[in-house]
């Protein structure tokens, strides 16, 4: 009975924590065909291979929270993965965010131009002020 129990309680909670995962696209150019047949704004995020307390920020204020939850379907979501700086995705990055650290988070046109401010000061007011920003802008 216990491992019943213990069996239908892991499901159930990696059935939730399955739902609060975005799927990320990784090709830009695929993003930005979608962004124009479905007419809504891309969501890039610049990413490194390193943990630190700004993706710690970001994911419990940002994409754990509830207003991120209602405006992730009418953005596009685009992961840049700047780890390798030989690759193209390290330049995309720069012009999105203009930084050349990770994390970031800008939101795009399907011209790939950056609307507004760059989210790359990773706090809990600007987290705030990103998310307000979004959602005026979708």
């Amino acid at each position: 009975m216990k491992k019943l129990i213990f069996i239908f309680l892991f499901a159930v909670t990696f059935q939730v924590s399955a739902q609060d995962q975005t799927t990320w696209i990784t090709d830009y150019k695929e993003a930005l065909k979608m962004s124009e047949a479905q007419g809504k704004p891309i969501l890039a995020f610049v990413v490194n291979n390193e943990g630190s307390e700004a993706m710690t920020l970001l994911k419990d204020l940002f994409f754990l929270s509830d207003d991120y939850k209602k405006l992730s379907s009418k953005v596009i979501p685009l992961k840049v993965d700047i780890s390798d700086q030989q690759s193209y995705n390290v330049r995309l990055g720069i012009h999105y965010t203009k930084k050349r650290t990770a994390p970031g988070l800008a939101l795009v046109d399907k011209y790939s131009r950056t609307i507004g401010k760059p989210l790359v000061i990773i706090n809990s007011e600007n987290i705030a002020a990103f998310l307000s920003f979004i959602n005026s802008k979708i």
